[in-house]
């Protein structure tokens, strides 16, 4: 998030507008497109992080892994109903299956709370009230996103707005990488 964060940084402060705001149209574009830039670069820390901690678990021995991910892992692409031998058969497993790509590929966006929820959950770690309010902070900054990507010309956001939002998602990212830690 850190090298992103500072590329976005960098391409803001070349606006020459009054305070540092863009001053015409090629420069609100070039601040909404960091916007979406924004959430790219937190959605790719999320990922990074979760791929860190799936490869550190899986030199653990099988039975030091929490059932949700070995049940994620094993069992979560199927329609098949997970009973009680399927979940016992998960502690017969290889660490070394365990691949986390059955965690960061389904294709949901992870700039959403309920999605980086979820991915967490999947993995056995759950978050704390604290902690949800921190992640609450997504669902506003992504529909933002959402709505400056499917064109909603009615939004107006302010390079000191970004700057705020940039510095809440560094803060999340942190705590998520403290959270699997």
């Amino acid at each position: 998030m850190e090298d992103g964060q500072a590329r976005i940084l960098e391409i803001l402060s070349a606006f020459t507008g009054r305070d540092g705001e863009p001053k015409n149209e090629s420069e609100s574009y070039m601040l909404k497109a960091m916007w979406l830039m924004m959430l790219s670069e937190f959605e790719a820390s999320v990922k990074q992080i979760a791929e860190n901690y799936i490869d550190e678990i899986k030199k653990r021995d099988i039975s030091d892994i929490h059932i949700c991910l070995l049940a994620r892992n094993f069992f979560g692409n199927t329609e098949e109903e997970l009973t009680l031998n399927k979940v016992v058969s998960c502690y017969k497993k290889n660490p070394k299956d365990i691949n986390y790509r059955n965690f960061t590929q389904d294709r949901v966006p992870k700039y959403k709370s309920q999605a980086v929820e979820k991915l967490f959950n999947n993995m056995g770690v759950f978050f704390v009230e604290n902690e949800h309010i921190l992640l609450s902070v997504l669902d506003s900054v992504a529909s933002t996103r959402d709505s400056i990507a499917h064109g909603n010309i009615g939004v107006e956001i302010t390079k000191k707005q970004l700057e705020i939002q940039l510095q809440k998602l560094r803060e999340l990212s942190e705590m998520l990488s403290v959270k699997l830690s």
